[in-house]
């Protein structure tokens, strides 16, 4: 991070440049795994910052960030840069993610070079230097996360409740979906939807038959139509789920259903785990937590175990 010190760090600073990457990540319509990893070590080798700072970032890589919203993250953060060791690491930081993936797109190349001539101009200016000199402790002070000033932060709390729902949602509002069920419903189906791509992901995959799966259990499940489905399940599939906790989803699950729901949830994860006739250790502590957690009788779960013991074999 060159030669900046950590004084020359505060907490609104680090969300601000983590929110300023996470826009030129998405400069170009696509964020790749290289370019979120990168975005990641680099956030979390911040001072002063937490690993709750980064689970509310992931709300600005959650999905696409338009022109206009890439204005206002760009804004907020000039105007939190005071010196030339800010600037400096927000340059480095910023070329270090749009090279992740080893290409650097036109759309990349050119929100760099702007930003980079924004934050020249910015620090140069005496009455910015003068400002961090006079109000320093309370420029180092203000609030780093601020749900009144209005943006995705206002969501925050209902995309941590519920991260599938709340993008479907958005999903809904562009492709104009037609949905007979209630908010709690399809709330719960989304979460199903999430659970079920845990599972199916374990091996850091989703094949065909895992697809027509999942498919197939929610249409039923809920009565969906093919479209709403698929869009569900896009949503989902696609998801970091690996970065979300299982207990997390399951105990969501649990407190929206009722106990023959939740029952017949877990046979069907078991059921996902028969299709490919293999039961990883993974899996079954998996199998474990969502048990524990949608509150399974020992009854039912020595039935699923037994039937899972005769039809299929067990790998490390």
């Amino acid at each position: 991070m060159g030669n900046v010190t950590r004084k020359d760090f505060y907490p609104a600073f680090n969300v601000s440049l983590g929110k300023t990457l996470a826009a030129a990540a998405w400069v170009d319509g696509d964020l790749n795994e290289e370019e979120m990893n990168c975005l990641k070590a680099i956030v979390l080798q911040l001072p002063y910052i937490s690993f709750e700072d980064w689970r509310k970032l992931k709300i600005y890589l959650a999905y696409p960030i338009s022109p206009p919203e890439q204005k206002s993250i760009i804004n907020d953060f000039l105007e939190k840069v005071f010196h030339k060791g800010h600037a400096k690491l927000a340059i480095e930081a910023l070329l270090k993610v749009i090279k992740a993936d080893g290409e650097i797109t036109q759309e990349e190349q050119s929100f760099s070079a702007e930003l980079e001539n924004d934050l020249a101009t910015n620090v140069g200016s005496f009455l910015k230097k003068l400002k961090f000199f006079l109000f320093k402790n309370s420029i180092r002070q203000q609030k780093s996360w601020d749900p009144d000033k209005g943006g995705r932060e206002k969501f925050i709390h209902e995309f941590f409740d519920n991260p599938i729902y709340f993008l479907f949602r958005k999903a809904v509002l562009k492709e104009q979906l037609e949905l007979p069920h209630s908010k709690p419903e399809l709330q719960k189906i989304c979460l199903y939807a999430a659970v079920l791509c845990w599972f199916a992901k374990e091996d850091d995959h989703l094949d065909l038959v895992e697809r027509e799966f999942i498919i197939k259990t929610i249409k039923e499940h809920a009565l969906l139509s093919d479209q709403v489905a698929h869009c569900i399940l896009k949503i989902a599939s696609n998801l970091q789920v690996s970065e979300l906790q299982l207990s997390q989803l399951c105990f969501s699950m649990a407190d929206a259903t009722t106990q023959e729901e939740r029952n017949q949830i877990f046979v069907t994860l078991s059921k996902l785990i028969l299709l490919d006739r293999e039961m990883s250790t993974k899996e079954c502590e998996y199998l474990r937590t969502a048990a524990l957690y949608l509150e399974i009788k020992e009854k039912l779960w020595v039935e699923v175990m037994g039937n899972i013991n005769l039809k299929t074999t067990f790998s490390v």
